[in-house]
């Protein structure tokens, strides 16, 4: 007897149709009625996806049009995240056929229809659309890991209703709509664990209760591990700005017993006090500035054993006598010569200078 389908070859591995099996449309029992999954107007049943709630309407559709009966479900793509609260707590209980409660959006990225680190769309994707059908409910739903997440295991249900989904689609803003499909092969998928932040990610706090509790924004101050993996401050405008109006808070005040490096996501440079500019007198009180690249990123115990600053050997397209007004500092870095030099991390160490070449420095390591 055929069964409705088509064979045009062998017949299908044992994965080939478990994979199958877990896809297939459900078509009601032998002897029902045959009526039709949309309503009046021809439309299909419609639900609207809230986070943090479970679809609460599938049980009151099952009772009324019974087994097979296809759900439309419009999801928006702030829900779409493994930020959502039911996505991080888990909240799908079942392997391909999944309990009434379970959150849509964990079965969508456990069924391999969404993953956030591959599929994301940005500002131009307006919602996700989801086509699933009701099913009665299981003697037993089984726990599988499957695309980054694990679904629980329960007992017999014996109420309420299961549901799987057939089909997905990613819908623009402009009305273009893009079939999702599925991964039930539960491949691992690989992305960025770190990635450098731009600028500065501002945090809210609470104001004073004469702000009457509003929020605003103030910098946090985060630590970075530089080029050789020792902990540096993170680059902000509030670190190299003068702290007050008298001349001891300012930075090239600060400067005169202190040497400031710098780093980019690649090299490390040097702002250290050069002494007067040249051509200048020595009764004038303007300062010069010496700028330069370092060879390597050294470590902080092998500069202290070179001398902080370092030696002019050590640095390369040094530029001997700047004024402090030939650096221009912003959000994103600093302005030297009309170029941009990106600044991630900074770091002040107190001048040293280099200990005698048969001698040991003050930890006791012995000069290179």
């Amino acid at each position: 007897m055929s069964n409705g389908r088509a064979t045009d070859g062998p017949s299908k591995s044992s994965e080939e149709e478990d994979k199958a099996a877990v896809r297939r449309s459900v078509r009601p029992a032998k002897g029902a009625a045959k009526r039709s999954n949309r309503t009046e107007d021809g439309k299909l049943p419609l639900i609207y996806y809230k986070e943090g709630q479970a679809l609460k309407d599938l049980a009151k559709l099952f009772q009324t049009n019974g087994e097979g009966q296809v759900v439309e479900v419009r999801i928006a793509m702030e829900s779409m995240t493994n930020a959502n609260v039911l996505v991080r707590s888990r909240q799908l209980w079942g392997n391909g056929i999944y309990t009434q409660d379970s959150d849509l959006v964990a079965v969508l990225m456990h069924c391999g229809f969404y993953n956030q680190a591959v599929c994301h769309g940005g500002a131009a994707i307006a919602e996700m659309r989801a086509h699933i059908t009701l099913l009665p409910p299981q003697k037993a739903y089984a726990s599988c890991a499957r695309n980054n997440i694990r679904s629980r295991a329960w007992g017999e249900a014996t109420e309420g209703c299961s549901y799987q989904v057939d089909r997905c689609w990613m819908c623009a803003r402009g009305g273009a709509m893009v079939e999702m499909a599925s991964s039930l092969d539960g491949g691992t998928y690989v992305s960025a664990t770190f990635a450098p932040a731009a600028g500065e990610r501002p945090t809210v706090t609470r104001s004073h209760a004469h702000l009457h509790m509003r929020t605003r924004p103030l910098q946090e101050v985060t630590v970075q591990f530089n080029l050789c993996n020792e902990p540096w401050l993170k680059y902000s405008m509030l670190l190299v700005a003068d702290q007050g109006l008298k001349a001891p808070q300012w930075t090239s005040a600060r400067l005169l017993t202190e040497t400031l490096f710098l780093e980019t996501a690649r090299e490390r440079f040097e702002l250290s006090r050069a002494g007067p500019p040249a051509g200048e007198q020595p009764g004038e009180s303007q300062e010069a500035y010496r700028f330069g690249k370092c060879k390597l990123a050294w470590p902080q115990a092998l500069m202290w054993r070179m001398g902080i600053p370092l030696p002019a050997d050590a640095l390369e397209a040094v530029q001997p006598a700047l004024p402090w007004e030939a650096f221009q500092w912003g959000p994103a870095g600093m302005y030297l010569n009309g170029q941009l030099l990106q600044i991630l991390r900074i770091h002040f160490a107190p001048n040293r200078s280099s200990p005698p070449q048969d001698g040991h420095d003050a930890t006791g390591v012995a000069p290179p």
